[in-house]
Parts: structure tokens; C-alpha cells; sequence
């Protein structure tokens, strides 16, 4: 088991306490932390930098994440860049948010983006790059439901699952539930919590479908239940990543959201 944070909420974190990225690694490294989940446009823009100070503290590229608009652009090869760019880092598997339903013909946008996903699947397997969707929680995305998920997992069938545990809570669906039918394609599982009030201050709230506000918080604080999620993986010998997701969180706060979260997963783990 590796356990990584997201290099966005990371780069932010080190913003706002005035700290440059490597030392923020260093420490997190030094805690504990496996590794980085990233964006494409994190790595061409910072890649430089992050080799080194990788290599330095002994940690990975996890994986990688990135938009690919099929819908507006039903013939664009950025997709295959993008599986480019993973392979270049290194990362073990590669998330891909194919669109979003914003043209007005939602057959068309879901064609598309169906055939964007067959291409990209079809190309990464061709370079040795699993290829991943997930339950992406925006209200203009068709998938950000069980249903909506299991529609492209099912008519795509060499996409893996990336499994974010806060995400089925747009809709308040029972993420157990929800990871009892994608288990098998479970490749690598984004641990975002969720709580009705704010942690920190600066917190944001996730706006649900029915308005309902709920709030991003360090993994294990909140309502979702992970110990119940960890205790599946275990059961299935699961070796794949488990990524912390701090988005919405106050980046003054990340250091600390961090660490809490590495600690309640160090020892919820093995519980």
C-alpha cells in the first residue's frame, strides 16, 4: 500500500505558508508520505523541478488526472499527450474526465465522450498506461452517479475505476454500496471526506445536487465511512495507491490536514 497526496492541493499548501515545494515534500516524505497524484498541466509545468526532489526524498508519481473535452472536440488526440505525459512520470495509471454535458444535445455530448474513451483506453494499453474514470462529483457530469459511472464503465470495458469516496455524496448515495459494485475495477481510490460543517475557516462547501452543503475535511474526521472502505480493501488485498484528497480545504491548513490524515490512515489501516 502507497499512500500519496495530490500534488494541487500540495503546490497550494506551499503557497500559502511561503514554502517552496521541495521542502513541503521533504517534510511529507519524511512523515511518511509515498508519493504525488497529479495533474498533466502540473507535470509540463513543474516537472523539472519535481524529478529531482522526488528522487531526493525517495517518493513516486502515484498517478496521474486530466481533462479531455471529447464532447467540443470529438477528434482531438490530446488524449493521447496526455497518456504521453503519464508514461514520461512515470505514474501508475492515468484518470481521464472525458467532458461535460454543456452543448445541449446530451446524446451527441455522451457519444462522444464514449468514443474519446474507447480511443484513449484502447491507446493506453497500447503504451502500457491504465487508462481510469471516476465518479467525477460536477453537476454537468454524466457520471458523477452510480448509474452515470457504471454506463461508462460498462460500454467502455477496458477502463478501470478510480474510486473517490467523497464524490457519491452530490447525490448522497451510499458509497459502500457503490464500491461493492465497481470492486473489481477499483485501480487506484481518491479518500476525500466529508463533513456537514467547516473544519477550518477557509474551507469551501461542495454544493449537492438537492443544495444541500457539505464540506471537504482531513481523511477519517468526517462522515464517510472509511474504516468500512479500508476494511474492503484489506479483504480484497488490495495494491493499489490511496490517494489524499484535500480539495476545498483551506491550503493554510494543508500541512496539518495532511499529516492528520496520514496518521488516522497509518493506523486505521492495520486496525
Amino acid at each position: 500500500m502507497k499512500i500519496s497526496v495530490f500534488y494541487e492541493n500540495l503546490y497550494e499548501g506551499a503557497q500559502a505558508a511561503g514554502l517552496q515545494v521541495d521542502e513541503v515534500l521533504r517534510q511529507l516524505g519524511t512523515a511518511g508520505i509515498d508519493g504525488i497524484y497529479l495533474n498533466a498541466d502540473s507535470w509540463t509545468r513543474d516537472r523539472a523541478i519535481l524529478r529531482e526532489s522526488l528522487k531526493k526524498q525517495d517518493m513516486c508519481v502515484s498517478g496521474m488526472h486530466a481533462f479531455c473535452d471529447f464532447p467540443a472536440d470529438p477528434e482531438t488526440l490530446r488524449y493521447r499527450e496526455i497518456i504521453d505525459l503519464a508514461v514520461e512520470s512515470g505514474a501508475d495509471n492515468l484518470l481521464m474526465i472525458p467532458g461535460m454535458l454543456t452543448t445541449g444535445d446530451t446524446r451527441r455530448d455522451l457519444d462522444r465522450m464514449l468514443e474519446g474513451m474507447k480511443r484513449a483506453e484502447e491507446y493506453g494499453r497500447s503504451v502500457g498506461m491504465p487508462v481510469l474514470m471516476e465518479d467525477f462529483d460536477g453537476l454537468l457530469s454524466p457520471y458523477n452517479c452510480i448509474a452515470g459511472l457504471k454506463f461508462f464503465l460498462d460500454s467502455v470495458k477496458g477502463l478501470g475505476c478510480a474510486f473517490d469516496t467523497g464524490n457519491f455524496a452530490a447525490f448522497h448515495e451510499d458509497e459502500l454500496a457503490a464500491f461493492e459494485l465497481f470492486a473489481d475495477r477499483i485501480q487506484t481510490v481518491h479518500l476525500k471526506d466529508r463533513s456537514l460543517a467547516p473544519q477550518h475557516e477557509g474551507n469551501t462547501p461542495f454544493v449537492c445536487a438537492d443544495g444541500e452543503k457539505v464540506y471537504a475535511c482531513s481523511v477519517g474526521s468526517g462522515y464517510i465511512r472509511m474504516p468500512d472502505i479500508l476494511k474492503r480493501l484489506r479483504d480484497r488485498n488490495y495494491q493499489g495507491n490511496l490517494i489524499i484528497e484535500l480539495y476545498a480545504c483551506d491550503p493554510r491548513c494543508f500541512m496539518e490536514d495532511a499529516l492528520a490524515s496520514l496518521r488516522w490512515l497509518q493506523k486505521a489501516y492495520h486496525s
